[in-house]
């Protein structure tokens, strides 16, 4: 399939500084859904009065001095505007909590997974890296997460990030399974690459929501073992916070 070429080793006119805001906290925890937000907020104890600056690509958000989290618009470009600001802004480790759709058998519905590598089908990790670039997480960051994640028996391996979800077809989804690919979302890839070019942590945790690898969709939204699973990780993201910014 064709590759972006839109990767440029240029300065861009537009600097993320001009969205800077003051901001002491050492971890950044960005999330997609409100009902997320809300469980990261609550297990990690942040005060619904003191919100977060609100920056480009943001819904809203929380803070302490160890941590801010941000719930994120979704889609690679909103997500990635938030995390050039919060660069900008003095933070240097990311996490993302999201939701993901399966393409393996082995991850059901309320899976957890670490993704250890991504397939760029969005358009902005092209602006951060060259297309021969894999994208990765931060070896040490993802390490930590995997760590506190033990208790979940997490699956390894890559995801798909795309800007059309409603063009994931069966084709690329037997493709990319083949090739190691567990999960399938929006913005993953690009949070990846922009990290990598602006050399700062990043690492996600992926709870799968949605399977796509049987005969047809199988969506698991609300169901009770999703929001099992993402009060249980949200829980530990919170009571590992300090082991995450290390």
């Amino acid at each position: 399939m064709p590759i972006p070429m839109w990767f440029s080793d240029e300065p861009g006119l537009i600097e993320p500084g001009r969205f800077a805001a003051e901001i002491e906290s050492e971890l950044a925890i960005l999330c997609f859904s409100r009902r997320i937000f809300t469980l990261l907020r609550d297990s990690l104890g942040l005060p619904e009065d003191r919100p977060a600056p609100r920056l480009p690509g943001a819904v809203e958000g929380a803070m302490d001095s160890r941590v801010v989290l941000y719930h994120s618009s979704f889609g690679s470009p909103a997500a990635g505007m938030l995390m050039e600001a919060l660069i900008a802004s003095g933070v240097r480790r990311f996490v993302m909590l999201g939701q993901a759709g399966s393409l393996s058998p082995r991850c059901r519905i309320g899976s957890v997974v670490l993704p250890s590598f991504g397939i760029r089908e969005e358009g902005t990790s092209y602006h951060y890296l060259p297309p021969a670039i894999e994208c990765r997480p931060s070896p040490v960051l993802f390490e930590r997460l995997k760590t506190a994640l033990e208790p979940f028996t997490p699956f390894e391996g890559g995801v798909w990030s795309i800007d059309a979800p409603y063009r994931e077809t069966r084709q690329k989804v037997e493709l990319y399974a083949r090739q190691g690919v567990l999960a399938v979302e929006m913005e993953c890839t690009a949070l990846m690459s922009i990290a990598m070019y602006r050399d700062v942590e990043f690492a996600a945790v992926l709870v799968i929501s949605d399977e796509l690898f049987g005969e047809k969709w199988e969506e698991g939204f609300q169901s009770e073992s999703l929001r099992t699973v993402e009060e249980r990780v949200s829980r530990v993201l919170a009571e590992s916070a300090d082991y995450l910014i290390g």
